[in-house]
């Protein structure tokens, strides 16, 4: 299965790039964003890029309050990308574990690179790199908002090879196929294609039962 380099759109200005031309694109357009006021003007967010470990064409550039914890950007993740059956997760560097409860400012500096994992059977791997740190909240006031994030990547049909994929037969995604275009799933020979997965726009699609509800 093929994956193209995936294009979003910045939610700052609306201006589309892939996930490393938005990287250099938002460290410039974040410049020019107003800042909350704010009576602390030591506070700041970090500019997160999530990927996975893996090449796929599923990205996140994330803004996040320094002072927010790790648990909250793993509840972030999970609802907007990976929950299924409440699996365990956990941040870590190298074999080094770090704990929910801590804060974001008390370990990461633009440059670093962290690790996370759902589901510790059939994990999903993502890193997680600091692109850069900006003085004030998000305009939002949320402690974290999506900046960009990939447009649904458009994978092949493993049976024709011709047309989008639509759904995926659980059994055979077993075996690295199933992924199937909307005539190729009522032609496929494993059952009731109602049984079939949807595709939702995020690297769980086909994991698990995962279908982005």
């Amino acid at each position: 299965m093929t994956i193209k380099a995936t294009k979003g759109a910045c939610t700052l200005c609306g201006k589309e790039y892939t996930r490393s031309g938005m990287a250099k694109h938002l460290a410039c357009c974040l410049t020019k964003q107003p800042t909350e006021s704010i009576m602390d003007d030591e506070r700041f967010s970090l500019h997160l890029q999530v990927t996975t470990r893996y090449p796929s064409g599923y990205w996140l550039h994330l803004q996040m309050d320094e002072r927010a914890t790790f648990k909250k950007l793993d509840t972030f993740l999970r609802k907007l990308w990976l929950e299924c059956c409440g699996h365990m997760s956990q941040f870590f560097v190298g074999r080094q574990t770090i704990g929910m409860q801590g804060r974001l400012a008390t370990l990461l500096r633009p440059g670093d690179e962290i690790d996370y994992d759902y589901d510790m059977g059939d994990t999903t791997e993502l890193q997680i790199k600091v692109l850069g740190a900006y003085q004030g909240l998000a305009p939002n006031k949320k402690s974290i908002t999506i900046l960009a994030r990939n447009q649904p990547p458009e994978i092949p049909c493993d049976a024709c090879d011709r047309h989008p994929a639509v759904s995926i037969c659980p059994e055979c995604n077993w075996e690295g196929e199933g992924w199937l275009c909307r005539k190729c799933t009522t032609r496929h020979s494993c059952g009731d294609a109602a049984g079939y997965l949807p595709i939702p726009n995020s690297p769980r699609a086909g994991v698990c039962g995962y279908t982005g509800a």
